[in-house]
């Protein structure tokens, strides 16, 4: 039989069909369910990334708490504005309580109010500058010194009590014991109680004294021929004249205790009293009694009235005085006149009155020694 060709595409479709791979095994049903562990695809977070990159600032939260401030500012400064121009329209209740026959002995309430005395004050005084006052007239003592009226010692860090100091020595004397007592811990802190000490000029004599300035100021700590004879080269007095029922007295005391034989022995004086403006006084009248039962001052005395008589009986001069914070606060530099010094040189060598001989050491007001 004869063998028939096959045509070319015949044969090459039959080889690929023999030469053609078998088909893949199809999995089973087990192994169709069969996954591998694999870990989870993190899902990113929506909320948080929309809102920390995409949504706007709010321009208001980071002004509400200036915002929040401001108003409670604005209510505070609108409340103290109120109840000020309430009492300046409010007319005079005792216009004779600035007198000081209607004005009683209050001095006591210091030995009370001692302890809260430098927290009450302190703030004020920082921001009215009465402290540079303070300094000031402190800076300014020299020789033998007297500060009457010391209360708790709110003069005590600016006395020129250095190695090279002006300062001699130094009297504290104060109607209120408990007064008397803050003020020798002031300095004990500030110095401590090594005498004599490195910080301190070489013969330095501090001394605290409980009593009356008008009748108990004690003699100058001097030693020889001219003790119990001679004054104070400075005597100082902060807030004095508005707690004594007797501010003339007082002053007629001081310049009694002054050294009218050195011609620049001086009286200093820090007060407070009745202002340059009619308004101001109202004010001060109208809260007068109620400020002095509590905290022992009357703060509405006329202070130039009083230094001014208390001069012209005593023989004084007054060298500078000033006036601040609408009058109010006083300042005044008194010195020895004429016709004192004359009497100052006629009695030299007479055993001055109402004084007593007292201890040169400081320590020994202490109970040291």
């Amino acid at each position: 039989m004869p063998r028939v060709p096959r045509p070319h595409h015949v044969a090459s479709t039959a080889q690929r069909a023999t030469t053609r791979p078998p088909p893949p095994i199809q999995p089973s049903i087990q192994q169709q369910h069969f996954k591998p562990n694999r870990a989870p695809t993190p899902t990113p977070p929506l909320q948080d990334s929309i809102t920390t990159k995409d949504a706007p600032p709010n321009p208001y939260k980071s002004r509400a708490l200036p915002w929040a401030f401001a108003t409670l500012l604005a209510a505070g400064l609108g409340f103290y504005t109120t109840r000020l121009v309430i009492e300046l329209r409010k007319p005079c209740i005792n216009p004779e309580i600035s007198l000081l026959t209607h004005q009683r002995d209050v001095s006591a309430r210091y030995e009370d109010t001692a302890d809260a005395f430098d927290s009450e004050v302190g703030i004020s005084e920082t921001l009215m500058g009465i402290n540079s006052l303070r300094k000031e007239l402190a800076r300014k003592c020299q020789g033998h010194v007297l500060e009457a009226s010391c209360g708790t010692g709110r003069n005590l860090g600016y006395f020129d009590v250095g190695p090279q100091g002006r300062v001699e020595s130094l009297t504290f004397v104060d109607l209120s014991p408990r007064m008397v007592e803050l003020c020798m811990k002031k300095w004990v802190i500030l110095h401590g109680t090594e005498m004599p000490s490195a910080n301190l000029k070489r013969g330095l004599k501090v001394r605290f004294r409980k009593g009356s300035v008008i009748s108990s100021i004690p003699d100058v700590p001097v030693e020889g021929e001219e003790e119990g004879k001679r004054g104070y080269d400075t005597i100082l007095q902060t807030m004095g004249l508005c707690s004594t029922p007797e501010p003339v007295e007082l002053l007629r005391s001081l310049a009694a205790h002054l050294d009218t034989g050195n011609p620049d022995a001086r009286i200093l004086l820090l007060e407070h009293g009745r202002g340059d403006r009619e308004w101001v006084n109202r004010v001060l009248d109208n809260a007068a009694e109620k400020h002095a039962e509590i905290h022992g001052c009357w703060f509405n005395r006329d202070i130039g009235a009083l230094v001014e008589e208390a001069a012209k009986g005593a023989g004084l001069e007054v060298v500078e005085g000033r006036r601040r914070h609408f009058g109010t606060t006083w300042v005044f530099e008194l010195k020895a006149g004429e016709r004192l010094r004359r009497e100052g040189n006629s009695k030299q060598g007479e055993q001055r009155p109402n004084e007593v001989k007292e201890a040169t050491s400081w320590a020994s007001w202490l109970g040291w020694k």
